[in-house]
């Protein structure tokens, strides 16, 4: 049983496995053959990539694309492993396509089948030969779910049990933000301590009208290897009633974190210190449900 195989990153084997990507075109692929393909995920994908992906796929993708992605707890062991199989079938290079990587051929892929559990492989980028018996076990496996590992716990620090525990820090930075509207990530162990202080990630508008902005947001919880996130913007105009966008912002990053296996505890919305009856915030959770 002859099978050829091609490497590519974690992403855009996730785009090829849920039929978003349905043509390849890779420099690296030898004289064009028709067949059966295995897909393979290259040792460079990791947690931070899969959110760069994720904050894209946001802003990029249909609604009903987005929701068939996967968790980052189902994708995370897939590095440097085959995780699926495809029909392919080369066809001249029109021209007309993006991601052109110079090839003369392209290539349809068709029956894409995700593997059940992905299967080691040599990590070496571009074309070769699975083995039969590796070629054969890449149709039997059975996939397992794991779970993400828990970040060790701040011992130190001060548990956020509710909104009102994480509002004096995030209080305390708004001044970082001057007059203008900024939005701050806290990062959240699983003990649910605060690993640092919140960071500002985005100034003068609110984060998800563009991808790298949200990917800012995820990127801040993956480099402070994060359980949970609470996030918090300011006002200021001192009212801190959400906003139609910031309902949508938080259903956005609600759905992100869920596929990432991170925790999204809640978004404040900062106003004036007086506001709210003394309060000086409103949980977009708490105000949406």
């Amino acid at each position: 049983m002859f099978i050829n195989a091609f490497t590519c990153t974690g992403s855009y084997a996730i785009l090829i496995l849920y039929g978003i990507k349905r043509t390849e075109n890779r420099s690296a692929w030898p004289e064009p053959r028709e067949g059966r393909a295995a897909i393979s995920c290259s040792k460079s994908f990791c947690k931070e990539e899969y959110g760069r992906f994720i904050a894209w796929a946001s802003v990029n993708l249909p609604t009903e694309d987005f929701e068939k992605l996967p968790a980052w707890r189902e994708v995370k062991d897939w590095p440097g492993k085959v995780v699926g199989v495809c029909d392919y079938k080369a066809r001249e290079r029109t021209g007309r396509e993006s991601w052109d990587e110079g090839y003369q051929y392209w290539w349809d892929l068709s029956n894409v089948v995700r593997l059940p559990e992905p299967i080691t492989c040599r990590g070496n980028v571009g074309m070769w030969s699975l083995p039969p018996s590796i070629a054969q076990s890449v149709l039997e496996q059975v996939h397992s779910l794991q779970t993400v590992k828990s970040v060790e716990a701040n011992a130190t620090a001060v548990r956020i049990e509710t909104p009102d525990d994480a509002y004096p820090l995030f209080r305390a930075a708004v001044p970082l933000a001057g007059a203008r509207e900024g939005f701050f990530v806290l990062p959240i162990d699983a003990q649910r301590r605060p690993i640092c202080k919140p960071v500002l990630v985005s100034l003068g508008h609110l984060p998800g009208t563009a991808a790298i902005e949200l990917g800012e947001v995820f990127r801040t919880a993956f480099k402070a290897n994060a359980d949970a996130i609470i996030v918090a913007h300011n006002h200021p105009s001192g009212d801190p009633t959400p906003s139609k966008a910031d309902l949508q912002l938080t259903t956005t990053l609600q759905s992100a974190a869920n596929l990432l296996g991170i925790k999204f505890l809640d978004h404040l919305v900062l106003g004036s210190p007086d506001c709210e009856g003394g309060k000086g915030y409103v949980s977009v959770v708490e105000f949406e449900n």
